[in-house]
């Protein structure tokens, strides 16, 4: 008779071919390498937060946001006022300066508001000291996300002036609060894990979510990139001779076609507003963008807004910052595309959540006061709407008692 076979035999022999396979096997390599560089940043900097040297300063792609973020840190004291706001603000901002000054405003190294510290300077007799969070595409979220990062610690401000329209609080081009340039930098900049579960929209961005906060490294692709980066510009200067990649240097129609594919990435001379000019008095009808950022009325993403704005007004009023909540001047033809009765609550809404919160509203939006021909197209001002917008503001911040005993009473700098 044959004699049986042994079968622990051939099982063991079965498991050490596995490991010998296992122990060959690059993606395993690479996977315990990755584990165990992993491990050991995280437990350095649990040890010492210096030992990773890097900041979000340091960052390959320089945003709106960042040149903002730069700016403020390199301010030696709190502003009295912040603007926050979406392009709306942004543009009437910009444009206000440039025909003020009648000198191209350059909006990455622009962040002060000349001629409203003026105008409220000229009303109240005392100086003013601004700076402006306006940014393109700015949703409530976003501010939120300024104001609970960078406006509650040293540099607080004593009031923020927040300009806000309908599109900050339902935008059918938003895939969730958490995937803006400006949220995500300042989730860099401050701790949001607050609002993290709410603020993104799919399994997806919450498996991310939870991946980085696990992994170090993948916490820190930004500098990882940013690395990357230097050692790519360094090493085309050296064998291309280039000197300065930071500055745009191609046509304009490229550079528009480039921003589509990368807008986290604004040269610092990309975009200058300049004085006014025949040019400005060019309407451009933009309903088609505004048509597609009001079509599919979400409410939930309304509901949502709103409880960021609502979080905003309620840090503000715990930490003692004064709001005054403006409502943006827009064209009839604008309010006309968005979905019936939504601009009537909206405005019920924000204007409820003032009065909760001790917050001041002023409205704008007035076709007497902002007749067409101070509008670049259905929503933005142009430069001598920018202009017109500020002095409107400062004159009704000085008409209404409450608003302007806020502003009037400000403590002086240094007190």
């Amino acid at each position: 008779m044959n004699e049986p076979q042994v079968q622990p035999k051939k099982e063991k022999t079965s498991f050490t071919q596995l490991v010998k396979s296992l122990a060959s096997s690059y993606v395993v390599l690479a996977i315990l390498a990755f584990v165990v560089i992993d491990g050991g940043f995280k437990i350095a900097t649990s040890i010492n937060h210096r030992a990773w040297p890097m900041t979000p300063l340091q960052s390959a792609y320089r945003s709106w946001v960042w040149w903002n973020v730069r700016d403020f840190e390199k301010e030696k004291q709190a502003p009295d006022i912040v603007l926050l706001g979406s392009s709306l603000m942004m543009a009437a901002f910009h444009g206000g300066d440039a025909a003020l000054l009648n000198v191209p405003q350059n909006v990455a190294f622009h962040h002060k508001s000349v001629l409203l510290e003026r105008l409220l300077k000229s009303r109240f007799n005392r100086d003013y000291n601004t700076f402006v969070f306006a940014l393109g595409g700015e949703m409530a979220s976003d501010a939120f996300a300024i104001t609970s990062s960078l406006l509650t610690g040293p540099k607080q401000p004593k009031v923020i002036i927040y300009g806000i329209a309908p599109r900050d609080f339902m935008d059918h081009a938003l895939s969730s609060p958490a995937s803006t340039e400006i949220f995500k930098f300042m989730s860099r900049m401050g701790d949001l894990d607050e609002v993290a579960a709410e603020s993104r929209g799919s399994i997806w961005e919450m498996g991310e979510y939870y991946f980085a906060r696990g992994s170090f490294v993948y916490n820190h692709r930004p500098d990882f990139i940013y690395i990357q980066h230097r050692l790519a510009n360094e090493a085309v200067r050296k064998v291309c001779g280039y000197k300065d990649m930071d500055y745009v240097k191609c046509p304009l129609m490229i550079r528009k076609q480039a921003f589509l594919e990368l807008p986290e990435n604004n040269g610092p001379n990309e975009v200058m507003i300049c004085p006014p000019s025949p040019a400005d008095l060019v309407f451009t009808d933009n309903s088609g963008e505004y048509r597609y950022r009001y079509k599919n009325p979400n409410m939930k993403q309304f509901a949502s807004q709103v409880g960021y704005l609502e979080r905003l007004l309620k840090l503000s009023d715990n930490q003692g910052i004064k709001v005054i909540l403006v409502n943006m001047p827009l064209t009839k033809e604008n309010v006309a595309l968005m979905p019936p009765n939504f601009y009537n609550n909206y405005m019920q809404t924000v204007e409820g959540l003032a009065g909760k919160y001790k917050a001041q509203f002023l409205d704008l939006n007035s076709e007497q006061l902002f007749p067409k021909k101070y509008f670049g197209d259905t929503a933005h001002l142009n430069v001598p709407g920018g202009k017109h917008f500020m002095e409107v503001l400062a004159e009704k911040i000085g008409a209404d008692d409450r608003v302007a005993a806020t502003i009037q009473n400000l403590p002086q700098t240094g007190q």
